[in-house]
């Protein structure tokens, strides 16, 4: 049997009592860079939160490297960054702290950082393009910028699995540029990485899977290109042929 990364079947999820996903599945095998594409409300972030146990599924099962979610303990594998989060909080801290927060599961309590942690922390600080501003407070950063910094932090934990809902959203082009240089170098490295998309662009050529859903459904699994009538959606957040549009658009 082909070893899955992410194995979804079957999942309804509903948030309060509204059903939002409809016995969705999703396979993400090691390697593989998938996408979840669709329009806003269609499931997306639901499912990726379902994936990765956040949200519990009412029927179906989920299972992470070949274990039920339930019984999964292994985190340390995986990195997930949330739709809209930021890396300022009320207490000042630094580029490089933030980041080293990923290494914690890697850590015994009260134990010092070792030469790994290190390493790591400012592989991935270089990995996302922040090594000029690794000791500077992340408040005096703009939002795209955090949101790297986030990036990095999961990154740091040096996971088999990166899953980032919607990491380009509201970002400015710069740092959406630096994000897809982060993401080719990741992958470049054979792991494996979900993303959340709203238009991939010039990530295309990094997508071995696209999957659409609408109103809860999976409507398409494959690669791409994405057949001509997902492509021409009315919610126009489909558009992974045309290189001027997407994620630099």
């Amino acid at each position: 049997m082909t070893p899955t990364v992410v194995d979804v079947r079957g999942a309804t999820v509903a948030l309060g009592d509204r059903p939002v996903l409809h016995g969705v599945d999703l396979r993400v095998r090691p390697g593989e860079v998938v996408t979840l594409l669709g329009a806003n409300g269609s499931g997306k972030s639901t499912l990726v939160r379902a994936a990765v146990g956040l949200v519990p599924v009412v029927s179906g099962h989920v299972r992470l490297f070949d274990t039920p979610v339930d019984a999964f303990r292994d985190w340390h594998r995986i990195g997930y960054v949330p739709q809209r989060t930021t890396a300022a909080g009320g207490v000042p801290a630094t580029v490089r702290e933030i980041v080293a927060s990923g290494r914690l599961a890697h850590r015994r309590p009260f134990h010092r950082s070792t030469k790994d942690d290190r390493e790591a922390i400012g592989d991935a600080i270089d990995l996302v393009g922040l090594g000029d501003r690794a000791d500077e407070s992340v408040a005096a950063l703009s939002g795209g910028q955090q949101q790297r910094v986030l990036i990095a932090r999961a990154a740091a934990g040096r996971p088999d699995l990166l899953v980032l809902d919607e990491p380009n959203a509201g970002v400015d082009r710069s740092s959406q540029e630096a994000f897809a240089r982060a993401l080719r170098t990741f992958v470049a490295s054979g792991r494996t990485v979900l993303l959340v998309l709203h238009e991939m662009g010039p990530l295309a050529p990094l997508v071995d899977r696209v999957v659409v859903l609408d109103s809860g459904l999976v409507v398409h699994d494959g690669p791409l290109p994405l057949p001509s009538g997902l492509a021409g959606m009315p919610h126009g957040h489909i558009h992974a042929d045309d290189p001027g549009q997407g994620m630099f658009g």
